[in-house]
């Protein structure tokens, strides 16, 4: 009788530390749960920090409407470096929201007086691995003036709920190359560079 209560306790104390190394294991994987979840709504926020830093123009759309703005780049001249100039547009300001549903699509055009090429990236900056540039390759065209211009469009459109406040970031890259600088034909040359957004409402 004595044996059976000796297997009956030790079956209750095993049970315990069973218990009790799983309510430690438990708590363990709820703090690296929650540290790793903080670090990756930080490094997120990092993120959208930076892309949203340094924005040299900020555009608003409501409704259907056609914008578009120029860089004015101030004398791009060959470099090994990018030139990188970061806009943003919204549905929404500090007064006004648009109630329809919209969709845009930007494109960017430019004179063929330089040989630069252009790259554009959507909320993400365009040092992080695997950022994609959403412009397809440069069309060349004529206006009615007979000056040749280069169309970049974009992959595709891209939609804002009118229940959302939204913001889109983006960073155009223009590369001039530096081995440029020894060609005297590009020396007085500057480049126009007009950036056009063009929306409408979602049906």
């Amino acid at each position: 009788m004595n044996i059976i209560k000796d297997k009956i306790k030790n079956i209750e104390y095993v049970d315990e530390k069973i218990r009790f190394l799983l309510f430690v294991f438990f708590l363990f994987f709820v703090l690296f749960l929650a540290r790793y979840l903080l670090g990756m709504a930080y490094s997120r926020y990092e993120v959208r920090t930076k892309i949203n830093s340094n924005i040299d123009k900020a555009l608003y759309i409501f409704e259907d409407e056609k914008l578009s703005f120029n860089l004015e780049p101030d004398g791009i001249i060959p470099s090994n470096e990018p030139y990188t100039y970061r806009f943003s547009i919204s549905n929404h300001n500090a007064s006004k929201q648009s109630d329809v549903d919209i969709a845009y699509n930007v494109s960017l055009r430019t004179t063929t007086n330089l040989p630069i090429t252009i790259q554009l990236y959507r909320n993400e900056l365009p040092s992080t691995p695997g950022a994609s540039n959403v412009l397809q390759g440069a069309v060349t065209a004529q206006d009615e003036d007979n000056a040749w211009y280069r169309i970049y469009n974009c992959n595709s459109q891209y939609q804002m709920n009118y229940v959302d406040e939204v913001t889109d970031y983006y960073t155009i890259v223009i590369h001039f190359p530096a081995s440029y600088s020894s060609n005297l034909n590009y020396a007085n040359y500057i480049e126009s560079i007009e950036v056009i957004i063009d929306s409408n409402q979602i049906i």
